[in-house]
Formats: structure tokens, sequence, C-alpha cells
């Protein structure tokens, strides 16, 4: 039996996964993710495929760039079901119906006419179906599906389809292993064919062993200069990453006491479903929750409920330290406070994840001098520093690792959800390492496989 795949998002870019599988008999597609940075005008054109057609829409993972079109499918006629995990389903309300409010203000400056409206999110919720971890779902034409844990997010999985003796893993984004949170990536369930992410699949990361420490050495040296440690933070996974990190450091007495405020009432939403769906962690953290642990909460620790409370944040003398969002820097509330911060010789802006091109926060990575922002220039005097060590993506060596791992059973593998250089990079090594057959494929791209 023959099978075909086409991307249509996230292949030869990062953002906006959108992949179909046509068994012939059935569509499925696996995310439906917003397009961010340089390609954000694309979020707004028409499916090139018909929804009505799709029975299945699988969510991997609760990211803006995989769930960010999810009520925009609803809105253009799709009515089938969304699979996903229970925390997924969880956290994709909130990304969702965030993502709505962002667009709602951006209208009042100029902005296009929100994707959708509330109720196309209510629609979507309506249509949800969650799954637990290896729980096989049979779908029509002889397909069936289950999850793997990806070890990316909380609740982030793996598709897995298979029919007869064939299957295909679907990968979304994989974890690199560097959450205080979360387990670790499963072991592929030895696929026929693999999709697979390559946000870093050009680079290998340093050693992250050490990153409480150097985690510890940046706030430090804010601290000891009197400025504030200002850290734009992905509201899903990082922010609650970096909670945990800082509250281990704090009561631990390993770096000062200092105010640490959460400027993001989506990760304060985002906090209260982790502590909701603690099955997802790790066994250790599951064990310390269990015994009544407040994993998130300590006497520094203050949430910016409104704009208000934002504001006031900048009021508050002394070193601190602010996680706000968005993680890029391309909106939230985290603009106003680099208004403040980057001018500030004594503070540091402090990058902690991918950014994507076009983002304000890949121009400071790059070493701009002067952000400019509308028609407002921001002189940047802060110290910009990057720790990757608490990246939710595997790096290069992590992703060649995982195919090997399962190369003797691979027909193909396509390599997507990556930049072109480092998909490009990903697929040459799985030739040349693994001499697996491997393709980077472009948006609109399809293949045939037997399945």
């Amino acid at each position: 039996m023959q099978s075909t795949l086409t991307f249509y998002g996230g292949a030869g870019s990062v953002t906006g996964s959108n992949f179909m599988l046509d068994t012939g008999g059935a569509k499925f597609l696996i995310d439906c993710g917003f397009e961010q940075g340089v390609h954000e005008e694309d979020n707004y054109k028409p499916f090139a495929y018909d929804v009505k057609a799709v029975s299945h829409l699988f969510i991997s993972h609760a990211h803006l760039d995989h769930v960010g079109r999810i009520p925009f499918l609803v809105k253009s006629g799709f009515t089938g079901k969304i699979v996903s995990t229970h925390a997924t389903r969880s956290l994709a309300e909130f990304i969702m119906r965030d993502a709505l409010s962002l667009m709602i203000r951006a209208v009042g400056h100029g902005g296009r006419e929100p994707l959708y409206a509330e109720q196309d999110i209510d629609h979507a919720l309506k249509l949800w179906e969650e799954r637990g971890l290896h729980e096989p779902l049979e779908l029509p034409d002889g397909m069936t599906h289950e999850f793997y844990d990806a070890g990316h997010i909380l609740g982030s999985a793996m598709s897995r389809f298979s029919r007869a003796d064939k299957s295909l893993v679907v990968t979304g984004d994989l974890g690199g292993g560097n959450s205080p949170l979360l387990p670790l990536t499963e072991a592929l369930p030895n696929p026929d064919y693999l999709v697979i992410e390559s946000v870093y699949g050009d680079r290998v990361r340093q050693d992250d062993s050490h990153r409480r420490e150097d985690l510890e050495n940046v706030i430090e040296a804010t601290v000891l200069r009197g400025g504030t440690l200002l850290i734009p933070a992905f509201s899903t996974e990082r922010t609650q990453d970096l909670v945990f990190e800082i509250r281990s450091l704090m009561t631990g007495k390993m770096i000062p006491s200092v105010p640490v405020f959460l400027d993001s009432p989506l990760a304060e939403k985002i906090t209260a479903a982790f502590e909701d769906h603690p099955e997802y962690f790790s066994r250790e953290i599951q064990d310390r929750v269990a015994k009544g642990e407040k994993i998130f909460s300590f006497p520094e620790m203050k949430f910016a409920r409104d704009q208000e409370e934002s504001r006031l944040i900048q009021s508050v003398e002394g070193p601190k330290i602010i996680l706000a969002g968005s993680g890029m820097s391309n909106g939230g509330r985290v603009l106003s406070h680099e208004r403040y911060v980057l001018p500030d010789p004594a503070s540091t802006l402090l990058i902690v994840g991918y950014q994507a091109a076009g983002t304000i926060g890949r121009r400071l990575l790059e070493g701009e001098k002067e952000l400019h922002v509308g028609k407002e220039v921001i002189p940047v005097r802060a110290h910009v520093e990057t720790l990757y060590g608490y990246s939710a993506h595997r790096d290069g060596a992590g992703l060649m690792e995982l195919v090997e791992a399962c190369a003797g059973t691979l027909t193909q593998v396509f390599v997507v959800e990556g930049e072109p250089a480092a998909a490009g990079f990903l697929t040459q090594r799985i030739r040349d390492y693994l001499a697996v057959k491997a393709t980077a494929p472009g948006q609109g791209d399809s293949a045939t496989i037997e399945l």
C-alpha cells in the first residue's frame, strides 16, 4: 500500500508546521502552526488543501508554531477530530486564546484583522480528543496511531502511524534532555519512515551539564552591578524550567535574594496547567510533587497580573529578575521592559532559546547596537548574554543519535522544521554517516511512501 506525505508548512523554515499524510482512502494532518518571523503574512493565506476532506488533525505539542492556525482551520471548514495528549489540550487552549488577544491588540496599531475569532477557538475545543501516551487509536483506511513522549515540552509527543507491517514516525520538536522537569525523549519504535525536526541540525551545543551554574553566574554578575536581569522567555516550558531553577538557587542560598517577577499572564496560566498535569514530569519531579513540594513557588516570586502591575515593576529599585513574554521579543510585555533595560549598561538581557529570522530577539543576538521598534530607537548598552543549556531542542549530535538508533529499519528520512542550512546539513550527515536516504523537502513538496 502507498501513501503520500505533503509538507505544507515547516519545510524550508522552522515555524508553521503543517504536514499531511494521505493514504488514498483518508487524509490526516500533523500540526497546524503559525509562521513566525519573516513569513508571518503567510498565516493569512488559505490552506492549500481541502480542509473538509481531512478526518483527523494530530498535534505534537502546544507551541504557537504548531497550534496557532487550528482555529483558522476550523473556520475554513474542518470538522474532523483534533487529537493530542491531555497536557497539550490544556496548554493549547491558552496559547490560541493568547494569540487571538495579541491579534486584536495589533488591530489598534494598524495591524490586520484577526485570523479567527473566539468562537472558532471554542469550536476547535469541541472537536478535541485527548489520548494518553501509547494509547492506540484506530483510524480510517486501516491506519493506527500512537503517541510517544518527545521530551520537548509538557505533553509533547511523537506520532507513529502504522498499517500492516510498515510505520511512519513524525517527531514534532524533540527535547534535548535539558529540562529539569521532563523525562528524556523516548526511543523511536523502529519506523520505516521518519519525519524529523532540525532546528539545531547544523550545530552542537557546548556541554549543558553546567547550565544551572551558568545561570547562577549571570544572575550574580547582574546583581553585583545593581542591574536588572531580563529574560524574554517562552511561556510554555522555558519559563517553568527557569522559575524552577531560580527557585532552587534562591532556596539553596546560592544567589542573592532579589525580587523575581513573572510578567506574563499566559505563563501564569501555563504554570497552573503544569501543576495540573504532573504525570508528564520526570519520575524524580513527580515524587517531589507527590510529597507536597510546590516546585514553582518561593517568597521572592511575584506575578504581574495586569498592565498596571507590569508598569510598576520598573519602579522597584535595586537588582531584580524579570521573566516576560515573548521568547523572541516579537511581541508581548517583554518589549516594554526592553525599553528600560537595554539602554542600561548595568543590566543584562539573557537569551535562552531559538530566535527566528526577522525577530527582535534575532537582531539582538546578532549584535545590533540600536534597536528600531516602529519609530522608536532603543540604544543597546546592556549586556546581551546567551544560555542555550535550557534549550528545549536537541542539537545536531542528539538528532543524529536518535536517527542512528533506528537506522537499521529506515527506508527514508524527511528533515523538516529547520532553516535551510540546518536542515541541509543534517540531511547530508544522515546520508554520509548512516547511509540512509534523506531529503529536506521544501514547502508544498510531496513524497510517496510504502505505508
